[in-house]
């Protein structure tokens, strides 16, 4: 996660993206190309199709494979939790306070960023898929 946001940003890249990707692919029952996806939200192809891999594998989108295939919404938007995104693709290793040298602050700060971490994720299951979309018909 990026270190201070300011108003107007939409967070890294990964995050965002994911997001956005699955607000398109709620719009529609059809199936989703991912080269279609990537033009509309301006990234990468390959960057989107990691995304969407993982997004897969956390049973949030299904993929169907060849020529015809594509990505599809696995539940309904209002079922899809931001947190739920969050989570799938923001696993990152954190540093376990007992791996770095001991000035007698680690368990402390472990403490603090374990706390804004909770809330930050509470606060990301609060909204979901459908949230966002009934957000952006009202602009």
């Amino acid at each position: 996660m990026q270190l201070i946001l300011r108003s107007g940003d939409l967070g890294p890249t990964w995050f965002h993206v994911a997001l956005r990707a699955m607000v398109l692919m709620s719009y529609s029952d059809d199936l989703a190309k991912s080269h279609q996806l990537a033009e509309t939200l301006g990234a990468d192809p390959t960057f989107v199709r990691k995304i969407l891999i993982q997004l897969t594998k956390s049973d949030l989108v299904v993929s169907h494979g060849g020529r015809y295939g594509g990505y599809a919404l696995k539940k309904d938007p209002s079922e899809i939790t931001v947190g739920e995104i969050y989570r799938a693709l923001g696993a990152t290793p954190a540093t376990p306070h007992w791996t770095v040298p001991a000035t007698g602050s680690e368990l402390f700060i472990s403490l603090i960023i374990s706390r804004a971490e909770e809330e930050f994720q509470s606060i990301l299951d609060k909204y979901t898929i459908k949230d966002i979309v009934k957000q952006s018909h009202k602009k």
